[in-house]
């Protein structure tokens, strides 16, 4: 038999083996989930459709990329404009006090300095940039999920003790925002370990600027973290992450629909200029339905640009708009309201 033969004959074998079922043909694939991201699988992450789930990683996983300085520094970069920020809106204006002060400002009183809706403020953004530097670290960097969780967890609550350290020399160390801080810390770390809690709960701001603050914006107030008059803090529970929902021959229009409970305060913050009467206080407690832009942005980009529906999803996941109340209760004060800031 000729070489010739013989190549041809070994291909034809190669070939036939290779059409066997046992060979190059693939099993029959499992059925995709009904949304990756909304709905994540043992293969899915809480935030974005990569990587596996945090707890059950084997010690070799990585994330897609693996830019681990880059996500680092730019991590360092956030903080540093966020700690900028602070002194310009916080400090600079304000002299420092004689000695260092211990206090509290309350909790939801309604003659608190703002009703409350500081200490959700306070949980809000130390969740907010821990769960940032988490996905990071994490998707960018391509360091562990648990170790990007615990790192980032760890800097923003570092920060904001720092933060409350800083005000006990300008205004008043306060136990309770320390407590909302934590609380948000505590929130971040449990929503990007547990992918079911994080496919169920979001914890948003609702914003519009006011009024008051729109009025002295014009003359130098950068201070929109305390424009209260103008958030509303959001518990939302995705019906979309309710399989029995969503599975149904209707139920497509859960992931753009979310049940929610509401907190915001009016009047409290930010303050009068000088001369001007105060303005008139009062809390709002609701319960009601919100517009879910996170399955939304990540319907619209499905397919389409990856980089987008990240983006998109993270985005969506601390901040909220549509939120319509269903029921809501108010309550105005009586009494002088205390004042306070930071």
């Amino acid at each position: 038999m000729s070489g010739t033969v013989r190549r041809a004959a070994v291909v034809a074998l190669l070939i036939a083996w290779l059409r066997h079922p046992s060979g190059a043909e693939p099993a029959t694939p499992e059925p995709p989930p009904h949304d990756p991201i909304a709905a994540p699988t043992s293969r899915s992450t809480p935030w974005l459709d990569l990587g596996s789930p945090p707890l059950l990683e084997a010690p070799s996983a990585r994330a897609p990329s693996d830019h681990r300085l880059a996500a680092a520094l730019t991590l360092g970069g956030v903080y540093a404009g966020f700690t900028t920020w602070t002194y310009f809106a916080w400090y600079r204006k304000h002299k420092p006090l004689a000695q260092f002060r211990f206090g509290g400002d309350g909790w939801f009183g309604a003659r608190t300095y703002a009703g409350g809706a500081d200490k959700l403020g306070h949980a809000w953004a130390t969740m907010s940039l821990a769960r940032t530097g988490t996905e990071l670290l994490y998707q960018w960097g391509g360091y562990s999920r648990l170790l990007s969780t615990l790192v980032a967890t760890t800097l923003s609550e570092l920060l904001f003790v720092g933060v409350e350290v800083k005000d006990g020399f300008y205004y008043e160390f306060s136990w309770g925002d320390l407590t909302g801080d934590t609380a948000g810390a505590l929130v971040a770390f449990a929503l990007s370990l547990s992918p079911r809690l994080d496919e169920l709960f979001d914890f948003r701001v609702e914003y519009w600027p006011s009024h008051e603050y729109r009025h002295q914006f014009d003359g130098g107030n950068i201070n929109v973290a305390e424009d209260y008059s103008g958030e509303t803090y959001l518990l939302a529970f995705h019906l979309g992450g309710v399989s029995a929902l969503r599975d149904t021959c209707w139920g497509g229009w859960t992931r753009f629909v979310d049940l929610a409970v509401g907190y915001g305060t009016r009047g409290y913050k930010p303050d009068p200029p000088g001369g001007e009467p105060d303005y008139r206080h009062r809390q709002e407690l609701s319960v009601g339905l919100s517009l879910n832009l996170q399955g939304l942005s990540d319907w619209l980009f499905e397919g389409r640009s990856r980089p987008a529906k990240k983006i998109g999803h993270g985005v969506f996941e601390v901040f909220n708009a549509g939120y319509v109340p269903a029921v809501e209760w108010r309550k105005v004060p009586s009494g002088t309201v205390m004042m306070g800031g930071a």
